[in-house]
């Protein structure tokens, strides 16, 4: 018997394959047959009684995923499965919104470690990191009881260890091209990839996509007999920010709803729209005090935080793709717009820095290049590299930290500094400040 702590849990979970660390796309990474191996060795925790949300999409995914569970926590017991982590590898798997304990962690990995181990030797299969955390996820929703499980895809859908759920609702937050590699080198088949989730007589949300993408989510709820319900949503002309966080009014199917929303960016509006639609089709009777609350309570770190530290005003995002460099140049241009930027950029191997270029050529900026601690983080010689091709001005900074100290040093009175380009980088931003 393997007895583990959560420390040694965490040794021993680092040395499986995980894609978020190491790209080897030879690697057999797309095989649902391996997570059905794992569940069946486990009893198939994931085929209880609970309701089921299935998230995927491009951008917005986990943000949907967290207001959905915020709302719905208040009346439900709730299991919410997101990723990546930003800081503890618990943040991964919520009870009622609240991450699980680094002992319920350890002996949740100890118990499947004990389950497994016998057929990974005899088989010689080795199941990997986002496997056995979503198989940890399920085991702890089935021990838990919990009335709705909220499921965020780690990587498109079709062949995600988390689809192997018979799900009630899917829900596809906006289509982009990211991770080309894998999922498809056009709109079209990444979009095909997200619908893998949708499921045969379920109901299908989906929020505002692109013709092509569309069409793909359309033709294949039709194919299941699912009924497809698409987001619509009506703004007014009063989006502000007040005291750092974002207010307005949403109107859903003609119902308003009062939004001071902690991240500041007008598309998060689509988002919270489709965890309104989302919530309202899963129980038509929560009330939009409810709705309201949940929203508003709601925190996601890294996807629009504005502070004021030390008389600095920093907005920490988790723009990285095409998509998400658009929406931060909306938020900078409607929101924003009076203030010198000062822009912290990093990024990781699997993205593409012409997305971050475009974007400076249209919103000039003073720019800090640095690289976090993360093994996908790109070199900053690489990206500097890319850069000087295209005469971009820049300041070399050798971590985080050190890109954070030079920003607050040089930031003045009208300045914003702008953190973005890789999640992880925000995230040490945001640990650095004490967020």
């Amino acid at each position: 018997m393997i007895k583990l702590n959560y420390s040694n849990s965490l040794i021993e979970l680092g040395k499986r394959f995980n894609f978020e660390k190491d790209e080897k796309t030879k690697f057999p990474f797309f095989k649902l047959d391996r997570t059905k191996k794992l569940m069946n060795l486990l009893g198939n925790p994931q085929n209880d009684n609970s309701f089921t949300i299935h998230v995927a999409g491009t951008n917005g995914k986990g943000t949907v995923s967290s207001i959905i569970d915020s709302i719905i926590s208040k009346d439900y017991k709730t299991g919410l499965l997101t990723s990546p982590h930003l800081k503890n590898y618990t943040e991964r798997i919520k009870i009622n919104g609240n991450e699980i304990s680094q002992k319920q962690f350890a002996s949740t990995y100890e118990y499947i470690s004990n389950k497994i181990y016998n057929f990974e030797k005899e088989e010689g299969i080795e199941f990997t990191f986002f496997e056995i955390i979503t198989a940890m996820a399920f085991v702890i929703f089935n021990n838990e009881a919990v009335d709705v499980k909220i499921l965020e895809t780690g990587l498109g859908g079709t062949f995600d260890s988390t689809n192997i759920v018979n799900s009630d609702i899917s829900v596809i937050t906006p289509i982009s091209e990211d991770h080309k590699k894998i999922l498809g080198g056009n709109l079209k088949s990444i979009a095909q990839n997200k619908a893998g989730i949708i499921k045969k007589n379920s109901k299908v949300i989906i929020s505002k996509q692109k013709k092509i993408c569309k069409e793909v989510l359309i033709n294949t709820a039709k194919s299941k007999k699912s009924d497809l319900i698409e987001v619509k949503y009506k703004t007014y002309d009063n989006l502000k920010i007040v005291k750092n966080r974002m207010v307005t009014k949403l109107s859903v199917d003609k119902i308003d709803y009062n939004i001071n929303y902690k991240s500041i960016g007008s598309y998060h509006l689509d988002n919270i729209a489709t965890a309104i639609k989302t919530v309202k089709e899963f129980n038509s009777g929560i009330s939009v005090k409810t709705i309201t609350r949940g929203i508003n309570k709601n925190v996601w770190p890294c996807r629009g935080d504005l502070k004021l530290i030390n008389k600095k005003l920093i907005l920490i995002d988790g723009a990285h793709n095409k998509d998400g460099f658009k929406n931060l140049k909306k938020t900078l241009t409607t929101l924003l717009s009076n203030k010198n930027y000062i822009f912290i950029y990093g990024t990781n191997i699997n993205h593409d820095i012409n997305t971050f270029i475009n974007f400076i050529s249209e919103v000039p900026s003073k720019v800090i290049l640095t690289k976090s601690s993360h093994p996908k983080s790109l070199p900053v010689k690489e990206i500097e590299n890319k850069l000087t091709k295209f005469d971009v001005k820049f300041i070399k900074s050798v971590s985080t930290g050190n890109a954070l100290k030079i920003a607050m040093n040089s930031c003045q009175k009208n300045d914003l500094i702008i953190v973005a380009g890789s999640l992880f980088v925000s995230s040490e931003i945001s640990s650095l400040l004490n967020l």
